[in-house]
């Protein structure tokens, strides 16, 4: 049970409601969506980014579910995990990979790229940026577009987890997070 009621489509404007079956068209609506809906025209900027990130993002599926991934863990998040993790799978992220994030273990087993993509997330939310180090990896091996497109998407899971976390919005009983 979430900390406050989820948003009410019959107790929004006109205008408002429009938002609301925009992102109940494209996704659940529930989750952080149950929430950020009390702001409507806010929830209608979050799903914006959101749908920019999985239609027009530079980032392979698979890599923008191994940085969502690894945000959500570093952020506690459960809710986001347990999505993600399905959409990670479906995408072709190898099980292994998803297991090791789960458990906060060694990423020895990953690729290059893999590591990378796992630890922008972390270095952003433990240190709030990237080292000299991690940034020059980073130049390496994306594009300056995904650069850019990773730590933005670190940020936009960091809103959701923010507003899963705060809002106390549990993972679907039954469901497997960490």
């Amino acid at each position: 049970m979430s900390r406050i009621p989820h948003a009410k489509r019959d107790e929004l404007s006109p205008e408002h409601q429009q938002i609301w079956d925009h992102i109940h068209a494209a996704r659940s609506g529930g989750g952080p969506y149950s929430m950020l809906l009390h702001v409507p025209a806010l929830a209608g900027h979050v799903a914006a980014t959101e749908d920019y990130f999985r239609l027009d993002s530079a980032l392979s599926d698979a890599d923008r579910e191994i940085v969502i991934l690894a945000a959500a863990r570093e952020l506690g998040a459960h809710y986001p995990w347990m999505r993600h993790e399905a959409r990670a799978r479906q995408v072709g992220v190898r099980p292994e990979l998803i297991e090791t994030l789960r458990a906060n273990g060694s990423r020895g087993g990953f690729t290059a790229r893999e590591k990378l993509l796992a630890d922008i997330p972390l270095s952003l939310v433990r240190e709030h940026g990237l080292s000299d180090e991690l940034f020059a990896r980073a130049e390496r091996e994306l594009s300056r577009r995904q650069l850019v497109e990773v730590i933005a998407l670190v940020g936009h899971y960091s809103t959701i987890g923010f507003i899963a976390n705060t809002f106390q919005i549990p993972a679907p009983e039954g469901s497997r997070t960490f």
